[in-house]
């Protein structure tokens, strides 16, 4: 495998891209390498960086509450070093980055080190609590968003230290500057090691179109996410470790990604404003804002995670209420009497079905999916409706590059295909 420096170089050439499975962000790489002289780099799905202080070391980020995750993670950073743990500082309370703790701890514990210091923003302690109210929630959407099952975890390690808006931490001399963001989350530290010149952002960047509007998930901050990644620019990092995908090299390249990134969130920003303020409704807004072409077409914001589409909805609920603009779905009928109401106009079951079958054939997936959707809602037990369901969808699918999409059409195929089995 190249190492992690040439394969950012790889990403950044267009040698290869992000949109390859095996170089996508979260591509599990189950390596570490060096990217200074005391900070070494863990690439997996999610991303841990290892900070030698000396006698002892410490964690940005802590990897995933999967056990054979964590188990993993912690022996790779024990090839780089066997130092007791000093402390532990979450960028943010995901579950991949900030449940990974468990190894380190036993370890502690049979060795009679101390256990080491956890750091994050007030907020982490507020996210931890509202993901075990909402475990089945997680469950649910993050199988649909990852097309695995997931027993969501009820059981986090909270940080043992605080801080609200910034906070310097020094270990055996080392300093760490944490500054809090909102951006992905409420939560956020981006953290910079002014000895090594390395930035460590969290989610702030991912090698990808920002995590800006996942959308089933809770409220993401666009204008402030921008805001932060122009506080880091200002740094002259010369490595940047991001949450996920591979490190940023070289201090040109940092400042380039963090810009770009900043102006692209700007951008989709200021156009939903523009509109909102015009009174458009959600769904013009939608279908009329796009980032410039020349940062869409950038190897590192790429939508193949989120959509932009989707951060614009982003800005809308955070800045709007949730009425769409058009007056029947203030109060809505459901979408069983809709769908009925469409099947009985169109004349049958058979019509509704033919045009979704025109419409795909056309490619106009968007509208094919109303049609295959407005049948599976009007008869719910009908295998014919569900097949043509799931071929409208698999065919979306080949058209498809985020996560995000790809989960929930993804799900809607298999929905299709278990009921046409029945």
């Amino acid at each position: 495998m190249a190492s992690l420096q040439q394969l950012s170089d790889d990403l950044w050439n267009g040698v290869t891209s992000t949109h390859e499975k095996e170089h996508h962000p979260f591509a599990t790489l189950d390596c570490v390498e060096p990217v200074s002289t005391s900070v070494a780099f863990y690439k997996n799905f999610s991303n841990i960086t290892v900070v030698k202080t000396g006698a002892c070391a410490v964690l940005i980020d802590t990897g995933s509450f999967h056990p054979v995750a964590n188990a993993r993670s912690f022996e790779k950073i024990r090839t780089e070093t066997q130092s007791r743990i000093h402390t532990a500082i979450y960028t943010h309370g995901h579950v991949d980055h900030a449940y990974g703790l468990p190894p380190f701890l036993e370890e502690a514990d049979t060795k009679g080190w101390n256990a080491p210091a956890i750091i994050g923003h007030e907020s982490v302690c507020f996210r931890m609590d509202r993901y075990i109210e909402t475990a089945g929630y997680n469950s649910v959407i993050n199988e649909r968003q990852f097309g695995q099952p997931i027993e969501w975890p009820v059981d986090p390690i909270y940080p043992t230290e605080t801080y609200s808006t910034s906070k310097t931490v020094s270990v055996e001399g080392i300093e760490f500057q944490l500054n809090h963001a909102k951006g992905e989350t409420d939560d956020h530290t981006w953290v910079f090691i002014p000895s090594e010149k390395v930035l460590c952002t969290g989610d702030l960047f991912i090698w990808a179109a920002p995590n800006a509007g996942n959308p089933q998930k809770v409220q993401r901050y666009v204008k402030e996410w921008a805001t932060a990644l122009r506080q880091m620019e200002t740094l002259n990092a010369e490595v940047l470790c991001p949450g996920h995908g591979v490190p940023v090299y070289g201090a040109d390249r940092v400042r380039e990604v963090l810009t770009n990134c900043a102006a692209y969130l700007e951008s989709l920003y200021v156009q939903t404003l523009a509109l909102l303020n015009e009174g458009a409704p959600i769904n013009e807004i939608i279908h009329a804002v796009k980032p410039p072409d020349t940062l869409s077409a950038l190897p590192y914001l790429q939508p193949i995670y989120d959509e932009p589409e989707f951060i614009v909805r982003t800005v809308h609920r955070c800045l709007a209420g949730w009425y769409s603009g058009i007056p029947s779905e203030l109060k809505p009928a459901s979408h069983a009497e809709q769908g009925r109401e469409i099947v009985e106009l169109a004349g049958g079951i058979e019509s509704v079905l033919m045009r979704a079958e025109v419409l795909c054939d056309a490619g106009n997936f968007r509208m094919a999916c109303h049609w295959a959707d407005w049948a599976i809602v009007a008869v719910p037990d009908s295998s014919e409706a569900h097949s043509v369901r799931s071929k409208v969808y698999e065919q979306r699918l080949k058209h498809e590059t985020s996560t995000m999409s790809r989960g929930v059409f993804s799900e809607a195929k298999r929905d299709s295909d278990k009921r046409v089995k029945e």
